[in-house]
């Protein structure tokens, strides 16, 4: 029998193409009675069961914290996005669950965990945006400059913290992430029906070590942002009582943890073979395990319990405030306080909430990118504008300095200058004044600009 050891350098790659992995993996029984007598015999049967408690544990959760909030649906705002969210840790946890009883389709399985990941990350700084609008509306474009450090090393200077180019630097840096997260998802699947995703080598034949490379650029990327967006707004987070880093670490920890240990950190030791599969002879079903199917099924237990301690985080972080909860099961007015005029009154239905949430959730995510691109594109045209404005203006204000030098020395010498077509030029044609200093009032000097 073969030994089952074999590492992930000895897969050939491209390999024979379709959605379902090859490998001597077939589907293993869950005799839940031999796994009491014999559980070393059985521990893909304990593996599921750690999994499925796990999971059952952050459903619970989940489904309480959006009750709940459906219940009290005050602020639609910031609910809409907490809600969204809510539903992150549960779906993405049952789905790398379902890959762990069908390992040989665990590429397809994870396209769709990956895209609710994206759209979690979206509706995370939509929330904190929501939560900073007012503070925003307060400013009015306001220049604000602005210092600060972030991870008390980096050192951030910026012009204005409530100016467009901030702003939309921002939304570039942060949207790239759930964009390039849903072309990642596609690549994986149209590579791995191709035979060219090879995902369990590290040969670049295949795409699977590419788009690590790009998924780990990209998550450093959206990381620095956000950080530095935190840091940023550090005054306005403390001000308004707003638990920024605990929602940000609510959201971004499990993709963190499952990207740098779960995927990582098993590739690594299942390349250098301390991940080793066995031969079968001490399985109940006397089949042969990888160790690529050992792994998965190591990193699908890290994902349901990372994403149950991520749910019991969301209790106080994504909970419904307390201001507008209800006092009793048949209350409809709640215990609504508002909050410097940013809570609405009026509690939507609990349908109506559904339909907010959820069901407009999609056209809003492809809408709120796409203004991000047309609002990188007035970016760059500003700063078109604001480089031609810069060399226009040196071009002036050496021109200026050359004029009054050369009337300064006129004066010294007791003549009276003669206006030239290029000085008559520097200002307006409707002047009655020549273009000397000499005939304006102190308070209206002309600029030499």
């Amino acid at each position: 029998m073969d030994s089952g050891n074999s590492t992930a350098a000895e897969e050939s790659c491209p390999s024979t193409g379709g959605f379902r992995e090859t490998g001597p993996f077939g589907l293993p029984g869950f005799n839940f009675v031999d796994v009491w007598q014999h559980p070393t015999y059985n521990w893909h049967i304990v593996g599921w069961l750690v999994c499925l408690l796990f999971l059952l544990i952050t459903w619970v959760v989940a489904i309480y914290l959006v009750i709940r909030h459906l219940r009290n649906y005050y602020d639609p705002e910031i609910q809409r996005h907490k809600l969204r969210i809510l539903l992150y840790p549960p779906v993405y946890a049952t789905l790398a669950w379902a890959s762990y009883l069908r390992s040989d389709y665990k590429v397809t399985i994870l396209f769709f965990a990956t895209l609710f990941e994206s759209f979690a990350v979206y509706s995370v700084f939509s929330c904190l945006q929501a939560y900073l609008a007012p503070y925003r509306e307060e400013a009015q474009g306001r220049k604000e400059a602005l210092s600060t450090k972030v991870f008390f090393v980096f050192k951030v200077n910026l012009k204005s913290k409530w100016g467009m180019h901030y702003r939309i630097i921002t939304d570039i840096l942060v949207y790239q992430f759930p964009i390039w997260a849903i072309i990642d998802a596609l690549v994986s699947v149209i590579t791995q029906a191709k035979g060219y995703y090879c995902g369990s080598s590290f040969s670049f034949h295949g795409a699977h070590v590419y788009l690590v490379i790009i998924n780990f650029t990209s998550l450093s990327i959206i990381l620095t942002a956000l950080f530095t967006y935190l840091a940023v707004y550090h005054d306005q987070w403390k001000d308004g009582g707003i638990p920024s880093h605990g929602m940000f670490w609510c959201v971004k920890g499990p993709i963190m943890a499952i990207f740098y240990f779960g995927e990582i950190l098993l590739s690594g030791l299942s390349y250098a073979g301390i991940i080793k599969g066995t031969d079968g002879t001490h399985s109940a079903d006397n089949l042969p395990w990888t160790a690529e199917e050992v792994q998965s099924g190591i990193y699908v237990i890290i994902v349901c319990v990372t994403m149950c301690i991520a749910t019991l985080l969301m209790m106080r972080f994504f909970n419904v405030d307390q201001r507008m909860a209800k006092t009793t099961a048949d209350d409809d007015e709640g215990n609504y306080q508002p909050l410097n005029g940013q809570l609405s009154p009026h509690k939507l239905s609990a349908w109506m909430a559904f339909v907010d949430a959820y069901l407009v959730y999609i056209p809003e995510f492809f809408r709120n990118v796409l203004c991000c691109g047309v609002d990188s594109y007035r970016l760059a045209k500003k700063r078109i504008e604001i480089r031609g404005r810069k060399k226009r203006g040196v071009g002036l204000s050496d021109a200026g300095e050359h004029m009054l030098s050369s009337t300064t020395s006129q004066q010294q010498q007791g003549t009276n200058p003669m206006p030239t077509k290029e000085s008559e030029s520097s200002y307006p044609m409707s002047s009655p004044y020549p273009p000397t200093a000499n005939h304006y009032p102190p308070h209206q000097q002309p600029s030499p600009y």
